[in-house]
């Protein structure tokens, strides 16, 4: 009886069975996360203000939401988006520490004059398809990159 016990042990062992977090846990976890993160990645395009988004995300990250600010303005242009829903469709997780997610977010995104209230177009309720790469850093997720895919 013990070498049937000492062999389920084992087996436990080196499946890693009970050893990372549960697939539900994950979602809820993450979830949670891009919750928080959204509505602050939104007020940084109306804004322009970046420094709250380095808390969430990596230096690439807010290269590319910069540039993308910098771009905007140049055409006379401020997003002003309003982080409505969250749906996490996938997370894909690996060593630990990684993960790649799908969502399903519900935005309603505004574009307009810069300096001014003037709507340039309007779309609400917009659904996008978005792609994260996340990485745990001190406990905490950390987007690398984001990406709209429809």
């Amino acid at each position: 009886m013990r070498y049937w016990l000492f062999a389920l042990v084992l087996a436990i062992a080196v499946t890693g069975c009970g050893t990372g977090p549960e697939p539900e846990t994950d979602r809820r976890e993450i979830a949670d996360f891009l919750e928080s993160y959204l509505p602050v990645l939104a007020e940084a395009y109306a804004t322009g203000n970046l420094e709250p988004l380095r808390q969430f995300v990596a230096e690439k990250e807010i290269a590319r939401v910069e540039k993308r600010v910098h771009d905007l303005a140049v055409e006379g242009r401020v997003f002003k988006p309003t982080f409505r829903s969250l749906t996490i469709e996938d997370v894909q997780r690996w060593n630990y520490a990684n993960a790649f997610v799908t969502t399903h977010e519900v935005w309603d995104v505004r574009s307009v004059v810069a300096g001014t209230d003037t709507v340039l177009a309007e779309v609400l309720e917009q659904p996008n398809r978005v792609k994260y790469q996340l990485k745990l850093d001190g406990g905490r997720w950390r987007v690398l990159f984001r990406t709209i895919q429809e």
